[in-house]
This record gives C-alpha cells, sequence and structure tokens, in this order.
C-alpha cells in the first residue's frame, strides 16, 4: 500500500511464493504526485504485508519511497526536469570517537545539518560506503548525494588495482553498495573510483580495464543515475555520462583561468600534460569535484601536524573573501552544473574544514550560507 497525507494512493498484490523475487507496481495518479528535491524532500509512505493461504497476516514492513528524475541535457544535470546547481561539500564521515562509525544516529543527521547550515544541498560521500542511515536522513531532507567507494587511487601497482583488473571481490563489493543504497531519493550519482592515475605508459592498458569494468558493472546496476568514471585525474571511459576536475588553485582569478577552456570544450584535466591520463571530453556535464580546502586552524600549536590547501589566511575576513571569491567562479560558469567544497570538518591532520574535527563552527554560517544560496548561472539560464 502507498500512501500519502491523504490516504491510500495506491494499492497492489502478488502471489509470493512463485519465485525468489515479487514485483508489485504502485501507480501514482496525476492528481497525488508530488516529486522529491531539494526544496520539497516529499515522501510516500510504504506498508508491506505478507499473508498466509488463509489471508492472516503473518508479517509487515513499514518504509517509504520518493519520486524524482535525473537526467542530463547538454552539459547540465536536471532534477525532476530542472538544473539544480549541486553545491557539495566532501563529506569524509570520519569522527573523533568513532573514526569511520558514527558513535550516534544523531551525529549522522547533525553533519547533513551542518552542511546544509553552511549553505550546500549535498556531499560527495567521499571514499566511504557511509552508514545507511545516513542516506534516510538525506532523504528526509532533500539532501543530494554521491555515493563513492573506499578505492583510493586504483593506480595499477596498488594492491586495489590489482583485486579490480583480476575481477576480484573488491568489485562485488562495490555493487553490493550500489544494490543496497539503488532505492534513495538522495542518491543522485555514482562515483566508483577517485583520482586514479597511471604512473607510466605501461600502465594504461590496466588502468582501462579497471575504470571500464567498474563503469560498465554500476551501469548494469543502475541505468536511473549518471555516473562519473572515476573523480579527478584520469578519465578513460568515453561514454562516462560526468567529466570533472580537482582544482586547488587559491587566487580566484587562476581558478577561473583554470575553468575557462570549459566554454570552448577543452576542460582542465589532472595530472602531467605528457601523460595519456584521460581520453578527449566529449561535451559531458562538467564540475569541479574538489576545490577550495582552504587551511585555516588558528587554534593549531607550533610544531603540530596541520595541513590544507594554499598559504593560511591571516585573519576569518581573509578567508571568507577567498571562499567567496573561489565560489562565485564556479557558480558564475554557466558550463558548470555544480562544485564540491574540500571540506565539511577538519580530520586528524587535515585543517582545512568548515567545522573543526568535533563539530564546532570555525565561522558565522550564515555568511558562508549567503555566499552559496544566490542562483548559480545554469538556473538561470
Amino acid at each position: 500500500v502507498l500512501r500519502d497525507a491523504s490516504g491510500v494512493v495506491s494499492r497492489a498484490s502478488a502471489r509470493a511464493d512463485l519465485d525468489l523475487s515479487v514485483s508489485l507496481d504502485l501507480p501514482v495518479p496525476k492528481s497525488r504526485r508530488r516529486l522529491w528535491g531539494p526544496d520539497d524532500p516529499f515522501l510516500y509512505d510504504v506498508n508491506i504485508e505478507l499473508r498466509n493461504r488463509a489471508g492472516k497476516v503473518v508479517d509487515r514492513i513499514a518504509s517509504y519511497a520518493g519520486l524524482r528524475s535525473v537526467a542530463i541535457e547538454g552539459k547540465k544535470v536536471l532534477l525532476n526536469g530542472k538544473p539544480v546547481f549541486q553545491r557539495l561539500v566532501l563529506d569524509q564521515g570520519f569522527y573523533p570517537d568513532g573514526i569511520w562509525t558514527a558513535p550516534t544516529d544523531r551525529a549522522l543527521l547533525r553533519d547533513i545539518e551542518l552542511s546544509m547550515a553552511a549553505g550546500f544541498n549535498g556531499a560527495r560521500l567521499h571514499q566511504k560506503v557511509f552508514e545507511e542511515r545516513f542516506l534516510y536522513h538525506a532523504d528526509r531532507l532533500g539532501y543530494l548525494c554521491w555515493g563513492e567507494f573506499g578505492d583510493w587511487g586504483g593506480a595499477p601497482s596498488s594492491a586495489p588495482a590489482r583485486h579490480l583488473s583480476m575481477g576480484s571481490t573488491y568489485v562485488t563489493q562495490w555493487l553490493e553498495a550500489v544494490l543496497r543504497d539503488y532505492s534513495h531519493p538522495s542518491i543522485i550519482g555514482w562515483c566508483p573510483l577517485n583520482e586514479t592515475a597511471a604512473s607510466i605508459e605501461d600502465d594504461i592498458t590496466v588502468l582501462d580495464d579497471t575504470m571500464r569494468g567498474m563503469f560498465l558493472a554500476t551501469r548494469a546496476m543502475d541505468s536511473t543515475r549518471p555516473i562519473v568514471d572515476s573523480s579527478g585525474y584520469s578519465h578513460r571511459v568515453p561514454e562516462s555520462d560526468v567529466y570533472d576536475c580537482h582544482d586547488y588553485k587559491q587566487v580566484p582569478a587562476e581558478l577561473k583561468a583554470n575553468q575557462a577552456p570549459l566554454a570552448e570544450d577543452r576542460p582542465f584535466v589532472n595530472g602531467p600534460k605528457d601523460k595519456p591520463w584521460s581520453i578527449p571530453y566529449r561535451g559531458q556535464p562538467f564540475f569541479v569535484s574538489e576545490f577550495g580546502g582552504i587551511w585555516w586552524n588558528p587554534k593549531i600549536r607550533k610544531g603540530e601536524a596541520s595541513w590544507g590547501y594554499g598559504d593560511r589566511p591571516k585573519s576569518v575576513e581573509e578567508f571568507i573573501t577567498r571562499f567567496e571569491g573561489l565560489c562565485n567562479v564556479l557558480l558564475d560558469d554557466p558550463n558548470m552544473f555544480g562544485y564540491c567544497y574540500t571540506q565539511l570538518t577538519d580530520v586528524f591532520q587535515e585543517q582545512n574544514g568548515l567545522y573543526f574535527f568535533d563539530r564546532r563552527p570555525k565561522f558565522k554560517m550564515p555568511r558562508l550560507r549567503a555566499i552559496q544560496s544566490r542562483p548559480a548561472a545554469v538556473e538561470r539560464e
């Protein structure tokens, strides 16, 4: 049974003893259709009952469902038929008291709330398969997520890449994550690999096998969402839905100069120019999937491990000015469908978060929210 606030929307039933799986169609009349999105994360209630031959209920579950579409139109990524600029933040899902495991359900929810308070409408769930409960909260709040896997690199000399090229359990584990998270409306894209690279010419064949295998496996599991073959560095799959780069230029004018050739279909690519890391760009939607990473923690003591991008700003105002300038470059680019700022919180020696590792804010978040909340060029067209 599918329900909304007004009552039953649709019903369906089927025998459950004929096969290992049961498929049911629950059509939603146009008059009761309400789409899920960041501005209105509407969810229908779903109730499923298992009855025996006598009609007695022997088991039941309650769940939910959201209706939304993700589509590509030229260089735009459309959500429910409209361009929504993806103001993403890099979220590594680390916690001081649990490392990769959130200490409480409230901690998962809080990270989404902290991100939204800073003006982001989603996140790259970076290099980690997040707790599914995180996606439940993302579904409820209309928070856009790119699902990722903990692969780091994938260079042919690394163990993960050898496993990938041999078709080992590494691929299977990624597909298990895709299967688990497939039905969450908050997942709007897949990123199976991150910063893959080839160190020498002979590595390219292995790299191609790795990236193409992961891309095709993901596409076979899900034809409804865009897939980036690998975030940053190498792009080796011609039919990849999305193209991207990582650009940590700290001067807005330099970031703009790097990204300007995108208007002529010559996007900035990472890596040395003499290495064939990426195949030619084919006009796909493009975003800078890592930028910023501004190094800022005035509480760091001399000699304490600390790391970030660029020179540390000398004041909060200098940080805000740089943050605004970098965001504006990408918000104002009509060929850009989104960006991903590095990062939500500090993580150990990485002192480039907008919040400290314990989630205390470094800045007045309404200021950051105001910078990001204005319409992007792609949303104004």
